[in-house]
């Protein structure tokens, strides 16, 4: 069997981060159901490269980009679609579009169209964007990564996406603390947020939420940096910059908590990160984030007041991780690629071809 994958985001190396989800289950499906050609953006394309095409398409002014990638997608999609018998796409502009054109080649060969948080909002706020989603939920098998993302009359299955959790346990341990710790110059409470620092995701209020004596390290970049290096001034906040491989995980293995402070948001890889790596997270309820986490390993409500409690509670903290940690084996890709995959696997091992446009 040869299942094409469509992307926008796809890491350029083990140690990348951008579409990291995207790789795992395309490695789960090369590892147990057959050969995988996945079509992505050029690394060297910054506009698709990280955030993906829903980010790139609410910007103003990046159309004709936007548009010139779609088509060098769709034409090389289209050609390789000949030898594929079924088609994942990620993201549903323009991927999802493009992997129903394809299907619909193949005299409508299988295709999964995976929903993120971030194409709900966009395809809500385009002409024609709810029809398109509603089409695909007829002609595909539409799985939305959070149940708050559903669009109405367009149904679908909600698996939220994986990540691989052995490694990030494997490098959070007590001894790979002490050392992450050092090199850092850290002591006492720290909390990590990991995002774009972009409105949605919060930042801010991070900063806002910090109680005394703790130190916040804030990973990521974005248009927002500048004013919040100035809202973070007199505080104990450390920018690091967009942070992957070793370096995240160092950063998680300091950590004592995790902040998820959203305002919009689907279902999170940094929250499946935070379990593996037995962090206790303070969270919004945005999004799919209440379908991922409960009171055992998040606190909700007021930011503020949730991280002094960690702060001060040692038992707590050692309670919550220990709950973290039992939970994340079940956002395993072995666990939840099966699932998604929807299929009787076969269990005939193929290759993994990754191709850039």
């Amino acid at each position: 069997m040869r299942i094409g994958v469509l992307t926008t985001s796809y890491p350029r190396d083990a140690g990348d981060a951008a579409g990291a989800f995207v790789a795992g289950f395309s490695r789960w499906l090369a590892a147990n159901v057959g050969d995988v050609d996945v079509v992505c953006a050029d690394a060297a394309r910054p506009l698709f490269y990280r955030g993906g095409a829903p980010v790139a398409l609410a910007r103003r002014g990046r159309w004709a980009e936007a548009a010139a990638f779609s088509a060098r997608l769709l034409i090389e999609a289209k050609r390789r679609a000949r030898g594929w018998d079924a088609v994942v796409s990620h993201w549903l502009v323009p991927s999802g579009a493009i992997g129903d054109a394809c299907a619909g080649r193949r005299r409508r060969a299988a295709h999964l169209a995976i929903a993120h948080g971030s194409d709900v909002r966009l395809l809500s706020a385009l002409p024609g964007g709810r029809a398109l989603v509603r089409r695909l939920s007829r002609r595909a098998d539409l799985v939305y990564v959070a149940d708050a993302l559903r669009v109405d009359g367009a149904p679908g299955r909600v698996v939220p996406m994986a990540i691989d959790v052995a490694p990030i346990g494997a490098a959070t341990t007590a001894e790979a603390r002490r050392r992450a710790r050092a090199r850092l110059g850290l002591d006492g409470f720290v909390v990590a947020f990991v995002g774009r620092l972009i409105h949605d995701k919060g930042a801010d209020r991070a900063i806002d939420a910090l109680p005394e004596d703790a130190t916040l390290l804030v990973a990521g970049d974005g248009p927002e940096r500048a004013s919040l290096v100035k809202r973070g001034a007199g505080k104990r906040v450390r920018f690091v910059g967009h942070v992957s491989g070793d370096d995240k995980l160092a950063l998680f293995a300091a950590a004592d908590a995790m902040i998820i402070p959203s305002r919009l948001d689907g279902a999170p890889t940094v929250a499946l990160e935070a379990l593996a790596a037995g962090l206790p997270m303070v969270a919004t309820r945005a999004g799919g984030l209440p379908e991922l986490l409960d009171d055992s390993v998040a606190l909700f409500g007021d930011l503020r007041a949730a991280l002094a409690r960690l702060r001060d509670d040692a038992e707590l903290r050692q309670a919550m991780s220990r709950a973290c940690r039992a939970r994340a084996p079940r956002h395993d890709w072995s666990t939840v690629a099966p699932t998604l995959w929807n299929r009787a696997v076969s269990h005939n091992p193929g290759c993994l071809r990754t191709i850039r446009v």
